[in-house]
């Protein structure tokens, strides 16, 4: 009996010690997540649980980690030495891993989040779905966040993912704010009632035998993202004549009416590269053969080889679903999953087999006789769009797998098992993407048509290694037109889809001067914005980005406190609002566009340091926000450039890219005396560029001179000779 007294006395003792240990550290029942790896400086990794089983988005990552980058680049602590993160795996097969944030952290990204990147105190289903806002079921939702204290967490895991983002107070955290009442007393006076208190963590959940965690730190928020970049292999580099313009036709017209509409084109003197043909050039689609409709495009190789001396580039539009009637079918039918789209197989693109048999059919048919590239459509969608969750696939891939990653498998297999195995480049588009995707040389799009949602896609794809398109269809007046043809013109492809519409650059007569005019603009800027894309592809530095990475600049969400209301608002919950309307265009130009809530004025923010206008090199502003009228701009775009800034032009605007290659180039300083800048050249079509095929020209601009010097001189010279320096200002 002493015996038994002692010894509940000592267990007694034990649970009283390990009460208090758990109420110091808190977070009792989660395990530490220890034992983390360094892939490089600032980037380290865990696998929790078991991943044997489990599929990376890293594994659908075009080209290789450019660990020779990352290795040379600094090496910051690792966050979380102090708190760290923490896991546990609960009986019913789930995953949290738990990523300790304080109060005043600001969490930004997951991929195309169209209605702001700002994601603090938010709950979010990472799962690729057609378009949705504020849920985080979109087409590309890249888990992977950076925090405004300097440092990115990547869930790399092709499951659907839910993050609580500040999101769920644990009991035993030792983080929590106070708890205050709602309806205090008159006499009492303490702080205003908060309906959703902070949380001190992300948490992400999931359904997995495992999951891996990469860490990302780097010097700012720039870095952070350039090395995420790096880790998913460097950054597409397109070819020179997709950044030019390009016009999707009417789904059905034949060859003769795109022909008439190029002619059209250089009629009225609008640059042209990229023709998409939509679903009519195939004899069947939705589902699709694949294969061309001769009623219409009777000489598929005479028609694209035709289009090709003019320098004018074909891109097709398909989504992966086969057709009965499609040749290919019988062979790849036991090769497709348990369920259909759209009456179509969907075929396994994990079996090298089911590979071969549809990228041997698109080299016969389309790339060997010229085609350039292709618009991978609806792998993306709602639910009862797509093959259910528990689809079967022949490679054993789970349903929720393969969505995810559809839209990834579609981009590596064209790109390396196509294009990057006959060595020609391409620049194509894809409706869904997701993590690890930055080396694909892919652009999403979306049915989306809000301007505002246009604007902030270019912020939110800077942010997870991702090129957006903003693209055209229609418009209810001149105005409305010319701000969408201005966006478009300074995005990562500029498009035109007139495949329901029909519509012409030249729709509404009062603007089509300035549409040419802002078009022409970017065909003149075209060696600055390809320099862009090759430090994307060398340095992981995205080519047009969010606000957030440029230094000196604050991101600070509008909050507009909420008023009680019984029926709309209960709570009394504040309105958090993402204003991303504006955005970097390469280093040097920040890009305020005109829409539909702000068409004749609105205001730019500045970041610290000396700002000028664009056209006049007149100084603007340092720090401040300043009030722009489309009158005083003549309906212009408002650009403007950061001080010391070197800005390399073509002389004069090109009809299309082919026109580029040795043009002479126009240099402008602003604000100084002297500047630097380099430009990018290689062949502008092949992977040539990767053996050292390309050089760099470095220019200093001083006292209204200038000096070149060529480094990496392993390529012909793509641009001109400098023939003008302009020094902007005012």
């Amino acid at each position: 009996m002493k015996l038994a007294r002692t010894l509940i006395f000592f267990l007694s003792v034990q649970i009283c010690m390990l009460a208090n240990t758990v109420n110091a550290s808190g977070l009792s029942d989660l395990v530490e997540a220890k034992d983390w790896q360094t892939i490089s400086p600032g980037i380290w990794k865990i696998e929790l649980g078991d991943m044997s089983n489990e599929i990376r988005y890293t594994d659908f990552a075009a080209e290789p980690p450019k660990l020779e980058v990352l290795n040379k680049k600094s090496s910051p602590i690792f966050p979380f030495n102090q708190n760290p993160a923490r896991y546990i795996q609960n009986n019913d097969g789930r995953i949290m891993v738990y990523i300790p944030t304080d109060l005043t952290e600001t969490i930004y990204g997951y991929g195309l989040q169209l209605d702001g990147i700002d994601k603090s105190r938010t709950v979010l289903d990472l799962k690729v779905d057609h378009w949705g806002k504020g849920n985080g079921k979109t087409h590309a939702p890249v888990p992977f966040y950076i925090s405004s204290k300097g440092y990115g967490v990547f869930f790399n895991t092709a499951r659907y993912i839910k993050v609580y983002t500040q999101v769920g107070n644990r009991k035993d955290a030792n983080n929590n704010p106070t708890p205050l009442d709602r309806n205090p007393l008159p006499e009492d006076k303490i702080g205003e009632w908060d309906p959703q208190p902070g949380a001190g963590a992300v948490e992400a959940s999931l359904i997995a035998d495992g999951v891996e965690v990469i860490i990302i730190a780097g010097d700012n928020m720039l870095d952070i993202v350039s090395r995420y970049n790096l880790l998913s292999g460097g950054g597409a580099l397109p070819p020179l004549w997709g950044l030019g313009f390009w016009n999707r036709v009417h789904a059905e017209h034949n060859a003769d009416q795109v022909k008439a509409d190029i002619a059209e084109f250089s009629k009225y003197n609008i640059p042209l590269d990229v023709v998409g043909l939509e679903p009519g050039w195939q004899t069947k689609s939705y589902p699709n053969t694949f294969e061309w409709q001769t009623k219409r495009f009777a000489d598929p190789e005479g028609f694209t080889k035709d289009l090709l001396k003019q320098n004018i580039y074909l891109n097709l539009w398909q989504n992966p679903y086969i057709s009965p009637e499609a040749k290919i079918y019988d062979k790849m039918y036991p090769l497709s999953g348990s369920h259909m789209v759209w009456l179509g197989i969907v075929p396994d693109y994990m079996l090298p087999e089911a590979r071969k048999i549809i990228t041997d059919q698109h080299w016969n048919d389309h790339i060997s006789i010229g085609i350039s590239g292709y618009k991978i459509d609806e792998v993306d969608g709602f639910d009862n769009w797509l093959w259910p969750d528990h689809a079967t696939f022949p490679s054993g891939t789970p349903g929720e797998v393969m969505r995810q990653t559809y839209g990834l498998q579609m981009q590596k297999m064209m790109y390396q098992d196509i294009f990057k195995k006959h060595n020609t480049r391409t620049l194509s588009m894809v409706r869904a993407s997701n993590g690890a995707a930055a080396s694909h040389p892919y652009a999403l799009y979306s049915d989306s048509y809000d301007q505002l949602e246009y604007i902030t896609g270019i912020s939110a794809a800077s942010l997870s290694g991702l090129l957006w398109v903003p693209e055209i269809r229609s418009a209810d007046n001149g105005r409305e037109w010319l701000m969408r043809f201005q966006t478009t013109a300074f995005s990562h492809l500029a498009q035109l889809n007139a495949w329901s519409s029909g519509t012409k650059p030249w729709e509404f007569d009062d603007v089509t001067d300035d549409v040419r005019d802002v078009l022409n603009l970017r065909m003149q800027l075209l060696p600055y914005l390809y320099t862009a894309f090759a430090d994307y592809n060398q340095k992981g530095i995205p080519p047009l980005r969010a606000m957030l990475l440029e230094q000196n600049f604050s991101t600070k969400s509008e909050v507009i406190k909420g008023t009680l209301d019984s029926e709309d608002n209960p709570y009394a919950t504040d309105e958090v609002v993402n204003r991303n309307d504006q955005y970097m265009f390469g280093p040097s130009i920040l890009v305020a566009p005109f829409y539909d809530k702000f068409p004749e004025e609105r205001d730019v923010l500045l970041p610290v340091g000396n700002w000028y206008d664009f056209y006049s090199g007149e100084l603007v502003g340092n720090g401040t926000k300043i009030t722009i009228t489309a009158k005083s701009l003549d309906n212009k775009i408002p650009l403007y450039v950061k001080e010391s800034s070197v800005i390399p032009m073509l002389t004069k605007a090109v009809i299309n890219t082919g026109e580029a290659y040795g043009h002479p180039l126009e240099l402008r300083l602003y604000g100084t005396n002297s500047g630097t800048v380099r430009i990018y050249e290689d062949d502008g079509k092949t992977f040539d560029y990767q053996k050292g095929n390309y050089r760099i020209r470095e220019i200093t601009v001083s006292n209204g001179e200038f000096d070149e010097v060529i480094s990496k001189n392993g390529s012909k010279a793509m641009f001109g000779k400098i023939e003008k320096l302009r020094i902007m200002t005012k």
